[in-house]
């Protein structure tokens, strides 16, 4: 059985920017709005305490990738949901992605940013690139999720776990697994690794 990351509050030194925050906690209002969940439906089917919901959408509480996890498959959308937050960044044409307008969510506790790269409405496909500061990771407990995932690493280097075997990748090379063996990658190099990071998922959401 995987165990899941805490889902405590960060310290303030490690906490995402407030704006970031209250972004992200309006988003996931808007989302459960939209399901017509009350915030003990969505903790149900989420195992995230309400207390935790309550603080994440009043942007007090920096969630973890794992309850962010947790939310996308009990909303039933895909991660880029949480991305799509009201700015003045003109909208996709679905088809498209500018650099200058790729949203992004920190995770500093981590010492990783995932920037989002799929245009809008397209749930089967996410393409994502993965900034990974030395040091940081995806955390040290296993990921699991119904599906594939693959990738490229376009600077640096990481360390990418599958099941019982460790791989290590510089720039330049390339890898793709079932995603849902245990997973789990951290940069263990001294320099920032970009890595461009691609999850086709048959999960709903």
């Amino acid at each position: 059985m995987l165990t899941t990351d805490p889902t405590a509050s960060l310290p303030d030194e490690e906490a995402a920017s407030s704006a970031t925050l209250n972004q992200l906690g309006s988003r996931l209002r808007e989302l459960r709005a939209e399901k017509g969940m009350t915030l003990a439906e969505l903790s149900l089917r989420s195992q995230v305490s309400v207390g935790m919901l309550s603080h994440i959408e009043r942007g007090q509480t920096s969630p973890s990738l794992k309850t962010l996890e947790r939310l996308r498959l009990a909303l039933e959308v895909p991660l880029a949901r949480f991305f799509e937050v009201e700015s003045a960044r003109p909208k996709d044409d679905g088809i498209v992605m500018r650099a200058a307008h790729r949203r992004s969510l920190p995770f500093p506790k981590l010492g990783l940013t995932k920037e989002l790269l799929s245009p809008s409405g397209h749930a089967g496909l996410e393409l994502l690139m993965l900034v990974i500061e030395p040091g940081g990771g995806s955390g040290s407990e296993p990921w699991s999720r119904i599906g594939e995932k693959g990738g490229l690493v376009l600077q640096g280097s990481f360390e990418l776990h599958v099941g019982d075997q460790i791989h290590m990748l510089n720039e330049g090379d390339s890898f793709q697994f079932d995603s849902s063996q245990p997973h789990f990658f951290r940069n263990i190099g001294k320099g920032q690794a970009q890595v461009l990071w691609v999850i086709k998922s048959d999960e709903a959401g």
